[in-house]
């Protein structure tokens, strides 16, 4: 906390933060550190119960919040003294003679309070300082701070001059090197023999912590008892297994292959010469209590982001986690289970059970007990809560299982083993389409747990290797990872290729983009003539959208504004024929990643609705939300985790890949809202059909570096110089889906796999490059002005007709501070460099519209989701970068764009539409 926003305050005049205005002897340089303290500053997001607030932070204000939070550390550091000064007069050189005497102990003590006493006075000083500072009126002399703090200093040398010296006399630092060096070497050693369980520790930490889809994914879980009691169940597993299997590793050498499976299973009580087994055993029950308390602290970190209050939320959930297992750690250190539950070697029975019994209590009526109540999202600290329950519960019986006899006669390695089996052909199982399909059937809750039976089934599979290894003496692992490696790269397959629609005797016959425009125009003719007459002064608009990327956020973002566009547009003139939806006002999309998918998710509703536009309503508000409460991210997964690894891992192409499972997944859950995603982009846009928006499908080839495009018309390269056209690549019968094509833009890397296409191209997420799809709506725009300015020649009418650029970047604008570099940024420059490129580029793409739009007087709008509220709560949802959402993001999404909708009034402001403002 003392040292929080501390880059604003190190300064040309305090190198040195707070110590250099501790320290600082003069006036005038008290002066301009003020100053300087006064000009930095940060911005600052704040949460209330009610609303939220941008807050300017200044250096003055982060020296008051250091200043009152160094009280606390004035208590810490005078104790931890206090302690130290009490041990070592506690020292003997010998039976007779203390270290130092009583007397010298109390004198120390004295000097130790005397500096923290003057450390609360500098403290007063400082805050009298600053208040009169911020008044504007006359600073004492800087006296009344530094006479203080150079006295406190002096006094804190002294004492840790004298501690030093003693420990230096008793031969304290050697022993201190020595224990720390074998620590050390303790942890070194149990990291690399209880590898497997670590790197799937820490897979599962990095997940809960750090993915925003995983956060929200928490949510939708909290919202059913089956959900929480899967993830509850699939988490112990795990910690079961994490426990249990690191005693079957070290011990191979004595137990057999059967012993593995069904036990007894025991740690290799010789671990090294005159250490006691204890250690490797208490290293096991970290682990497994580690798998419990990693989710668990996990939970909080959501609350957090999600700004759902808790008991203990001004505490950091990584510095809980920590504390947490340093309290294990000292439980089975000193054998408080032991001595707590039983007497002599004996189990206290009744206490034991009791224990259980109590923890598990809260838990069934946490489950049970609060009907919908305990759906909300301040529920999931109870979540929480069961998982720390469970932690205790699990140290507890790990420890006494041998001592109660209701216990010692489980046999513990048949029953992890088998579940563990049973995870693992439970996630196999799921690789089959059919079954995941009809599993993950009507809910969004089965990725976590069916992730955790993969992670466990992982966790077995290689734990036996690395027992088998051992027991050969051969590191099958290794072989196992050399083996892949060479069948990757040996093997050529058509895995991962692009899927091409083929259809007897089926042709394509692409228009041209000229051309298709040219018609396009000309089919609105009389259209632009009555337009112009009932508005006047007005120019027919035509509108050309760019989607940003961003996984479902950017899919639900992008179908939100449009869909509200289309509602507002229609109930704006009700009765009046000659104005359509706003859709029918757009001429192109151009899109990214998550983006392109919204894009062609409206293009295939308003296709299905061709003959009749007006029942095109499934993205109005009020319905959007229908189309995304299906799990559009578990099949993703499992196949990556699942069929995809093994193909690779063995260069075979049996099946098809993750890619199109997720296109299949959109193509069976839209088709119920009548969309067809499986339509081929040549019949889509066949025979005339202008009501139906070009889609632009953007992509990266990561062969030569080009961009790609998925178009329904043949663009030239003089129009899109460096490009790829993936259409005009393909020949026929074939033909790439709406789906496909989609999804060939949104390819986020490792997630999904890069796509195959004529040997000779692999295309990656199409904002890799430009995230923005800016710079291809530029070119579709060049291309629509050169053809309008050969009909104006041939009809001025084309003259009232005014370009609007629409922009619709889906991530929330936020408020970090950018702080100073630090040595580390050094080598971290070149890689940060390369990966801000295209954010950069992203950047500037849509800044060569918006600079034409002024120069050319055409239209210009860019409309971002902001920090809201639900309704009707107190929490701020996150935005997931990834392939499921949450009720609370989507709901969060739909305040942001009826609330926020100064862009939307603008856009309505084009076809002579005032909203009234509501209050």
């Amino acid at each position: 906390m003392t040292l929080k926003d501390n880059y604003l305050i190190v300064t040309k005049y305090s190198p040195s933060g707070i110590i250099s205005w501790e320290i600082n002897t003069s006036n005038a340089r008290r002066d301009s550190i003020l100053k300087e303290w006064q000009a930095g500053f940060k911005k600052d997001q704040v949460y209330t119960s009610k609303s939220t607030y941008s807050k300017t932070v200044t250096g003055i204000d982060t020296v008051i919040f250091q200043n009152n939070a160094d009280y606390g550390l004035i208590v810490c550091y005078v104790g931890i003294l206090f302690i130290l000064i009490i041990r070592i007069g506690y020292q003997k050189v010998n039976r007779h003679r203390r270290v130092i005497s009583q007397g010298m102990v109390f004198n120390f003590i004295v000097l130790a309070v005397l500096a923290g006493v003057l450390d609360v006075f500098e403290n007063i000083g400082t805050s009298r300082m600053l208040h009169l500072f911020r008044l504007k009126e006359a600073l004492p002399g800087v006296w009344t701070i530094c006479i203080f703090a150079w006295a406190k200093y002096l006094l804190l040398a002294i004492v840790a001059s004298k501690l030093l010296y003693e420990s230096f006399k008793l031969g304290k630092p050697r022993f201190w090197l020595d224990y720390v060096s074998a620590w050390l070497g303790k942890l070194l050693t149990y990291s690399w023999r209880f590898r497997i369980v670590l790197l799937t520790l820490l897979t599962f930490f990095m997940g809960i912590f750090v993915s925003d889809q995983i956060q929200d994914m928490l949510l939708s879980i909290n919202t059913s008892r089956s959900a929480s009691f899967y993830f509850l169940a699939s988490t112990t597993l795990l910690a079961l297994m994490c426990w249990h299997l690191p005693k079957a590793i070290d011990n191979s050498i004595k137990i057999s292959y059967k012993a593995f499976f069904m036990g007894p299973v025991d740690f290799n009580t010789r671990l090294q010469a005159g250490a006691r087994p204890a250690g490797k055993v208490d290293v096991g029950r970290l682990l497994g209590a580690a798998a419990f308390l990693i989710p668990a602290t996990g939970i909080l970190h959501t609350m957090n982001v999600y700004h759902i209050n808790y008991l203990l939320n001004g505490i950091s959930p990584l510095v809980l986690l920590v504390a947490s297992l340093g309290f294990y750690k000292i439980v089975l250190r000193y054998n408080w289970i032991d001595r707590i539950y039983k007497s002599g070697t004996t189990v206290i029975q009744w206490r034991y059970w009791l224990t259980i019994a109590l923890l598990l209590l809260p838990m069934f009526i946490w489950g049970y007990g609060y009907g919908k109540q305990s759906r909300e999202p301040y529920f999931l600290a109870y979540l929480s809560l069961d998982l720390v329950f469970l932690s205790v519960m699990f140290m507890i019986t790990v420890t006494l299982r041998t001592s109660v006899p209701a216990i010692a006669k489980w046999r513990a390695a048949p029953w992890i083993i088998f579940s563990g089996l049973a995870a693992m052909l439970f996630f196999i199982l799921c690789n089959f389409p059919p079954i995941l399909n009809e599993l993950t059937s009507g809910n969004r809750f089965y990725t976590m747990p069916i992730v955790l039976c993969a992670i466990a089934g992982y966790l077995l599979f290689f734990s036996f290797l690395l027992f088998a290894g051992k027991k050969v003496g051969i590191s099958m692992i290794t072989f196992l990872l050399l083996f892949t490696l060479y069948r990757s790269v040996s093997t050529i397959t058509t895995y991962h290729e692009a899927h091409v629609q083929k259809q007897k005797n089926y042709q394509k016959s692409l228009d041209s983009l000229n051309n298709y425009t040219e018609q396009w125009l000309n089919s609105r003719k009389q259209e632009i003539k009555a337009f112009v007459a009932q508005h006047p002064g007005k120019s027919y608009p035509v509108f050309f959208v760019n989607a940003y990327g961003g996984g479902i956020r950017a899919t639900v973002w992008t179908t939100m504004v449009i869909g509200t566009l289309d509602s507002l547009l229609k109930s704006g003139y009700k009765g009046d024929n000659q104005v359509k939806d706003f859709q029918h006002y757009v001429f192109s999309y151009s899109g990214a990643s998550g983006g392109t998918v919204g894009l062609s998710l409206l293009c295939s509703a308003r296709y299905q609705y061709r003959q009749n536009v007006s029942a095109d309503t499934v993205f109005y508000p009020v319905n959007s939300l229908a189309v995304y409460r299906n799990d559009y991210l578990t099949s993703d997964i499992v196949a990556l985790l699942g069929r995809d690894m093994l193909a690779s891992a063995l260069g075979i192409a049996p099946w098809t890949d993750r890619a199109r499972l997720m296109e299949e997944d959109w193509e069976r859950h839209t088709y119920a809202h009548h969309m067809d995603l499986g339509v081929t982009m040549g019949r889509m846009w066949k025979g005339g059909n202008y009501e139906v928006p070009l889609l632009f499908a953007n992509t990266f080839d990561v062969d030569s570096g080009k961009k790609g495009i998925s178009a329904p018309v043949l663009l030239d390269s003089l129009d899109f110089p460096s490009t790829v056209f993936l259409e005009q690549e393909i020949e026929d019968p074939g033909d790439l889906r709406l789906s496909t094509a989609a999804f060939l833009s949104a390819r986020f890397p490792y997630v999904s796999p890069t796509a195959k296409l004529n040997g000779k191209h692999h295309f990656t997420d199409g904002g890799t490059w430009d995230n923005s799809g800016a710079e291809t709506s530029l070119g579709v725009l060049n291309v629509f002005e050169r053809v309008r300015s050969k009909l104006i020649k041939e009809d001025s009418i084309f003259n009232y007709i005014q370009p609007q650029f629409l922009s619709l970047p889906n991530s929330v604008k936020r408020t970090e501070p950018i702080g100073k570099p630090k040595n580390l940024f050094e080598p971290l420059a070149p890689p940060v460099g390369i990966l801000n490129s295209r954010v950069g580029y992203m950047k500037k793409s849509d800044g060569w519209n918006y600079s034409l739009s002024k120069m050319k007087h055409y239209g210009f709008y860019l409309f971002k989701p902001t920090t809201d509220q639900v309704p009707n709560t107190s929490i701020w949802p996150v935005l997931p970068l990834g392939w499921q959402i949450s009720d609370y993001a989507m709901n969060r999404m739909q305040v942001s764009v009826l609330r926020d909708s100064a862009e939307i009034n603008r856009v309505l402001a084009r076809f002579g539409i005032v909203r009234k403002k509501e209050n």
